[in-house]
C-alpha cells in the first residue's frame, strides 16, 4: 500500500511528521498492522533528516502508536480500539473535559504508585524524565512515556486502561503538543525543562513513599499543564476551551 507523505516545509522539524503520520492514522489511510517505509524511505519521503526521522519514530512509539516488530516498524492499534463504546471525539472535547477526567483519575493513581511502585517502576519512571539537554522532541517523547511508567507504577489494570482511554486524546493525537509550537523555541525549551522539573518532585514523593506529597506534586503539574495548553489554543485559535478544529495533516 502506497501513502501520500509529503514534503516538509521545515525540515528541522520532526513533529511535522509525526504529525502527518497521526492524520494518516486519523483518517484511516494507515491501519493496525500496516508497515511503516524503511527510515531512508522515509527521510526521502519527508525530505528531512535521519536524524529527525528517528526523533518522530521515537515520539510515535514512546505514544504506543508504533512497534517494531521483525518486519520493522508497524501501526499499533489506537487504545480506543481496545473500547469501542468509550471512543471519545478529539475533535468535540475540550481541553478542559479531558484535563477534569485526568486529574480523577491520574492524581489517584500517584497516590497508589507512592504506596505499590517496585523498584523496576521507580527506575522506569526515573529513565523516562527527559534531560534539560535533550531536544524537543525527546523531550515530548519524554513526558508521554514517563506518565506511562507512573501509571504502570499503579498497578491497577481497570484504572491503566480507562487513563490511556482518556489520555489518548492528548497524547495519541497529539493535538496539544503542536500547539506547544506557536511560542517561540526557547520559551518551548522552558516549557518542556518545567515539565521534567514537575516530573521529578512527582518522583521524589513516590519514592519517599508520601502519597501526599506526590499527589499534590502531580495537581500542580496537571493545574500547569493545563493552564499552559488553554493559553496555547487561545492564541492559536482564540477560542479558549472550545472545541479543537478538525485534525488534517
Amino acid at each position: 500500500m502506497t501513502h501520500q507523505f509529503k514534503a516538509l516545509r521545515k525540515k528541522t522539524l520532526s513533529g511535522e511528521m509525526v504529525e502527518q503520520i497521526l492524520s494518516l492514522i486519523d483518517n484511516k489511510e494507515l491501519r493496525q498492522g500496516d508497515k511503516l517505509p524503511s527510515e531512508r524511505e522515509l527521510c526521502r519521503a519527508f525530505a528531512i533528516g535521519r536524524s529527525s526521522v528517528r526523533e518522530a519514530i521515537k515520539v510515535l512509539e514512546t505514544a504506543g502508536l508504533v512497534r517494531t516488530t521483525t518486519r520493522g516498524k508497524e501501526i499499533c492499534a489506537t487504545r480506543a480500539a481496545a473500547f469501542p463504546d468509550f471512543n471519545l471525539d478529539a475533535d468535540a472535547t475540550t481541553i478542559r473535559e479531558v484535563f477534569e477526567a485526568r486529574k480523577m483519575i491520574e492524581i489517584e493513581l500517584t497516590g497508589l504508585a507512592a504506596e505499590r511502585a517496585s523498584r523496576e517502576d521507580m527506575a522506569a519512571m526515573k529513565e523516562a524524565v527527559g534531560a534539560p539537554s535533550a531536544s524537543e522532541s525527546a523531550l515530548m517523547a519524554a513526558d508521554i512515556a514517563f506518565h506511562r511508567a507512573l501509571v504502570n507504577a499503579a498497578h491497577n489494570s481497570v484504572l491503566s486502561e480507562v487513563y490511556n482511554s482518556i489520555t489518548g486524546l492528548l497524547f495519541q493525537n497529539f493535538k496539544y503538543y503542536f500547539l506547544l509550537r506557536t511560542k517561540r523555541s526557547e520559551d518551548l525549551r522552558s516549557t518542556l525543562c518545567r515539565i521534567t522539573g514537575d516530573h521529578l518532585a512527582i518522583v521524589a514523593g513516590i519514592e519517599a513513599g508520601d502519597p501526599a506529597a506526590a499527589m499534590r506534586a502531580m495537581r500542580s503539574h496537571l493545574d500547569r499543564a493545563e493552564s499552559f495548553l488553554l493559553a496555547s489554543l487561545n492564541a492559536r485559535y482564540g477560542a479558549e476551551g472550545d472545541p479543537l478544529p478538525p485534525f488534517t495533516g
